[in-house]
């Protein structure tokens, strides 16, 4: 599966994927009076506030540029920004991977994916990393042998999936080889445990030069010294983060939210840098295939659990 991540990890540019301008059309009026209001899932990777802080001047650029207000809605879990984005309870969402992988499978092909954040060199990829107190004793996997760990969250793709699959894959299993292991309830979460030595380690993720992720947002929040933490342990590499939509939203509005996503860099970066949950060099067109390792690796998981 490691493979697999690679190869379609599809690394672009966005002269390629740049969507031509749309003329705004009576179609285009008309699926604005069926939804007035455009609800966007928020994943629960910082605090209330922060994730509010985020991502609100994201909702009024959004309302300023489409004409249509936007909802902040932040889920207790992954699983609740899933389950509302099937169900239709909110029209717009920021899924890893696991999360998109688990929502397309539980609703028969019912989301999909409209756009995913580039890094600063164009790739489309971040890291699940094993993170340690810098003044620990433990440099390696094999140090932290009968120590705690912390999960993220069970829907996450690199706080729980991708390194799971990695450890089984190397022949460790984690419930035996770890002494405790934990759902933390979020990356912020698993990282401030670390911090304060009440976990030996955990599982988050970070890009190239902690340009976007975990690490990065906590930095820039005056939460984290980098040099506190050491990392030990990297995945191969995973595709970022995407945005995704019901797929019976009208044709109209995802050309519409897909357009607002992919011009936003270049009119206002820093909002595209908090979109995307650290610095972005903009937004691309988000395919299903990008993500397809994934939903294989959560479909393999969950055949694995009910053959137990």
């Amino acid at each position: 599966m490691r493979q697999e991540m690679k190869l379609h990890m599809i690394k672009t540019t966005l002269a390629t994927v740049m969507l031509a301008p749309l003329a705004f059309t009576v179609a285009q009026a008309d699926w604005r009076a069926d939804y007035p209001i455009v609800t966007m899932g928020a994943t629960t990777v910082e605090n209330q506030a922060a994730t509010i802080d985020r991502f609100q001047p994201l909702a009024d650029y959004f309302e300023e540029k489409l004409g249509i207000e936007m909802r902040i809605q932040q889920a207790n879990d992954y699983a609740a920004v899933v389950q509302a984005l099937t169900a239709g309870h909110v029209h717009l969402a920021r899924l890893g991977g696991s999360s998109y992988a688990a929502g397309w499978i539980d609703s028969d092909g019912g989301v999909e994916p409209l756009t995913v954040p580039a890094e600063l060199d164009g790739e489309l990829g971040y890291h699940s990393v094993l993170i340690v107190r810098s003044d620990s004793d433990y440099h390696n996997l094999e140090d932290l042998e009968g120590k705690s760990l912390a999960w993220a969250d069970p829907n996450s793709t690199s706080g729980y999936l991708v390194p799971l699959v990695s450890l089984r894959e190397d022949g460790i299993e984690p419930s035996d080889f770890f002494g405790n292991t934990v759902f933390s309830g979020g990356h912020e979460q698993s990282v401030i445990g670390v911090l304060n030595g009440s976990l030996d380690s955990a599982f988050t993720w970070t890009s190239k030069g902690d340009n976007t992720g975990q690490l990065r947002m906590m930095m820039d929040r005056g939460m984290l010294d980098r040099e506190d933490i050491r990392v030990i342990w990297e995945s191969p590499l995973i595709p970022n983060p995407l945005y995704a939509v019901p797929s019976d939203l009208p044709e109209e509005m995802k050309r519409d939210i897909t357009e607002f996503f992919l011009t936003l860099h270049e009119e206002r970066p820093e909002l595209a840098d908090a979109a995307a949950s650290g610095r972005t060099s903009g937004f691309v067109v988000a395919t299903h295939e990008m993500y397809q390792p994934i939903l294989s690796a959560v479909q393999e998981l969950r055949d694995s659990r009910r053959q137990r």
